[in-house]
C-alpha cells in the first residue's frame, strides 16, 4: 500500500511536470493562431502631417507616402521572429525626408495577449511590446516618445519630434516566409491626391486695399496687375526635385515722383508642400509661405506689409506708401 502511494505522488508530479512543460513550449513557441505575416496597415500620430506632398494631411503616416507602409513583422512557430520596420528621417538639413528601415530578428514569448519581442541581430529596438487580438488578427503597439519626423513652418522645413506612435500590423498570410512580398502596400496608401504643384505660375492678379489709377487712365482698380505692366513679369517654377525659380517684379517712384520705375528680383532655392501649403526657401535666406488650390490651380500668398504706388491727383506725382497686398498665380503648365 505504502509502495502503491508512493506510485500515485510520482505519477502526480509527473503529471505535474508534463502540464508546466506544455505551457512553457507554449510560451515559447507561440499560439498557433498568431504564426503568420502581419503588415503595418497605421502608424497614428497627434500631429497630421503630409510626407508625401499631396496636398493631403493624416495623422495615419502609413497613408503618407511609401516608407511607413514596406514594414511587415513574420512570427514563426519556433518562437523565432523577423521584421522589416521603414520609417521616415529628416535628411539634406530638413530640405527633404528618406526612409530608413531597421531589419531585425529574434525571439518572442507569448503570454495571453501579450506579445515580447528580443531582438537578438539587426537594429532596431531591443525590446518591444504588443497587443495580440487572436480574433482579428490585428498587434497593436505604442511607442512612448518615438521620433518622428514634423514640418516646421517657422523654419519652412522638416525637423525630428517626438510623441507617442500608436502601430496597428493586420496578418494577410499565414505563412510565416512571406517576409513582405506579397503584401500589397497600395492598399494601405492614401489613393485620393491633389494635383502636383510642379510646373509653371504666373501672377495674375495683385489685390490691394483701396483702388488706384496708376496708368493715368481714368479708370481705377485694386488690382494692380491692371494698372501697371510690371507686375504681370513675376513668376514662380516648381521643378520635380524640389527646387525653384522666381522672378519678381515690381514698381518703384522714379524721376522725384514723376513716374514709375519697374524692379526686377530673381531667386532660386528649395521648396516643400505640406499639406495646402507650399514653403519656398530662397538661397539668399527668404522663406515665404503659398497656399495651394489642387482644384483651381491657382498658388496665393499675403503680404501685410506690402510697398504699395499711389498716385497723388492734386500733385500729379506718384508716392509709395505700405499696406496689405494680396498675390494670386495661375499655373500655366
Amino acid at each position: 500500500m505504502k509502495n502503491f502511494k508512493l506510485y500515485l505522488l510520482a505519477a502526480a508530479g509527473c503529471l505535474a511536470m508534463t502540464s508546466c512543460s506544455s505551457d512553457d513550449d507554449e510560451d515559447n513557441t507561440g499560439n498557433a493562431s498568431l504564426v503568420g505575416t502581419y503588415e503595418l496597415t497605421a502608424a497614428v500620430t497627434a500631429d497630421a502631417q503630409d510626407f508625401d506632398g499631396d496636398g493631403d494631411t493624416s495623422t495615419n503616416l502609413v497613408t503618407e507616402g511609401t516608407c511607413y507602409n514596406d514594414s511587415w513583422i513574420s512570427f514563426h512557430a519556433n518562437g523565432t521572429y523577423d521584421e522589416s520596420y521603414s520609417y521616415s528621417m529628416v535628411s539634406n538639413n530638413g530640405v527633404s525626408l528618406e526612409c530608413h528601415t531597421d531589419v531585425s530578428a529574434g525571439t518572442y514569448t507569448l503570454t495571453g495577449s501579450t506579445i515580447t519581442t528580443t531582438r537578438t541581430s539587426g537594429t532596431g529596438d531591443a525590446t518591444a511590446t504588443y497587443s495580440f487580438n487572436s480574433q482579428n488578427h490585428k498587434l497593436l503597439r505604442v511607442v512612448n516618445n518615438a521620433a518622428t519626423s514634423m514640418f516646421n513652418t517657422t523654419m519652412a522645413l522638416w525637423a525630428t519630434g517626438h510623441g507617442n506612435l500608436e502601430l496597428t500590423f493586420e496578418r494577410y498570410t499565414e505563412n510565416d516566409t512571406d517576409a513582405g512580398a506579397t503584401d500589397d502596400d497600395t492598399n494601405n496608401t492614401n489613393a485620393t491626391a491633389a494635383a502636383e504643384v510642379t510646373g509653371r505660375f504666373e501672377l495674375t492678379s495683385l489685390i490691394t486695399g483701396s483702388s488706384q489709377d496708376l496708368d493715368d487712365d481714368g479708370d481705377s482698380s485694386t488690382d494692380l496687375t491692371n494698372e501697371n505692366t510690371c507686375y504681370g513679369d513675376s513668376n514662380i517654377l516648381f521643378h520635380t526635385n524640389g527646387t525653384y525659380e522666381e522672378t519678381r517684379t515690381w514698381t518703384t517712384v522714379g524721376n522725384l515722383g514723376g513716374s514709375l520705375d519697374c524692379n526686377t528680383v530673381a531667386h532660386t532655392g528649395t521648396y516643400t508642400r505640406s499639406g495646402a501649403n507650399v514653403y519656398t526657401r530662397s538661397a539668399d535666406g527668404v522663406n515665404t509661405m503659398y497656399t495651394y488650390n489642387a482644384t483651381t490651380h491657382y498658388l496665393k500668398r499675403s503680404d501685410a506689409d506690402g510697398s504699395i504706388p499711389t498716385f497723388n491727383s492734386t500733385t500729379n506725382l506718384y508716392a509709395m506708401t505700405t499696406g496689405n497686398l494680396e498675390y494670386e498665380y495661375s499655373k500655366t503648365n
